[in-house]
């Protein structure tokens, strides 16, 4: 299975009380189904907000509309979550997910990512904008996150290092990688090469999820086409795919089971020699 976890939602979407034209849901809607043509069998529609998360940023999802061929990650009527959203979806179908991400300059707006206010969405990711948040981000001091999401477009302004990233994979949290700006003009092409070659650099390839971030159909492009990028940034051809699939899955998995466990003990099985020593 292949997943997009950031079809991006228009920017009036962030603010509280946001609302979509049905013009605007008509064209996430054909993102939607250019992505099933494609083969992608689950994708995130992606609303980001600028500082603190309250429940009125849920209302723009009252609205959204049935999606041809796909299956919504949520009920229309209540808004609640469906029990799983990282399993399998039927052939010819795609899933629908909810994602947040929140555009971070301050500790209180990560702090407000708590699991009463971020508990609806089925993946919640994090754009730090200094390198004192890119830490909160990986060390785990915010509970809800899922994914860090750098602006791939933009010069930061700090770097993205290995022991920093390797707090959030340890943690699960996923490093997201979207291809849209190296789409764009040339400089901002220069740019993505940069940043992403970073981040490959600092997460060693691991805990990668490619997205594509792109506001139009032409712009969505096919899983393998996605692999095939990342040579550019010198990662293999295995790395690359599991950043669309066993990855990004993981990253679904993480949310899931942030939001439905409370104090989870894993249990893990031990050989029968271990066993009896620790019984002795």
């Amino acid at each position: 299975m292949f997943y997009d976890l950031n079809i991006p939602l228009p920017d009036a979407c962030g603010k509280p009380n946001g609302r979509m034209s049905i013009q605007e849901w008509a064209q996430v809607a054909q993102l939607v189904e250019q992505a099933r043509v494609f083969g992608y069998s689950v994708v995130a529609l992606n609303q980001t907000i600028q500082g603190k998360l309250t429940p009125e940023h849920l209302a723009v999802w009252r609205a959204a509309p049935e999606f041809q061929h796909a299956e919504l990650g949520w009920d229309r009527e209540t808004g609640a979550r469906a029990a799983y959203a990282a399993g399998n979806v039927r052939r010819g179908r795609i899933r629908v997910l909810r994602r947040l991400t929140a555009v971070v300059s301050d500790a209180a707006q990560g702090h407000s990512l708590t699991a009463a206010t971020a508990g609806a969405y089925d993946v919640v990711a994090v754009q730090p904008m200094s390198d004192k948040m890119l830490l909160a981000a990986c060390n785990g001091s915010w509970e809800t996150v899922d994914m860090v999401a750098l602006d791939m477009g933009q010069r930061w302004g700090f770097i993205a290092k290995h022991k920093v990233v390797a707090q959030a994979l340890a943690l699960g949290v996923s490093l997201e990688v979207t291809y849209g700006p190296a789409l764009s003009d040339a400089q901002t092409r220069q740019q993505w090469v940069n940043n992403a070659a970073a981040i490959v650099r600092a997460t060693r390839g691991k805990g990668l999820v490619w997205t594509g971030g792109v506001r139009q159909p032409r712009d969505l492009r096919a899983p393998y086409d996605i692999v095939n990028l990342g040579a550019v940034l010198q990662l293999n051809s295995d790395l690359s795919k599991h950043a669309l699939s066993a990855n990004a899955r993981a990253a679904l998995m993480h949310a899931y089971t942030r939001a439905g466990t409370l104090r989870a003990v894993v249990a893990p099985k031990l050989p029968p020699a271990k066993r009896a020593k620790l019984a002795a």
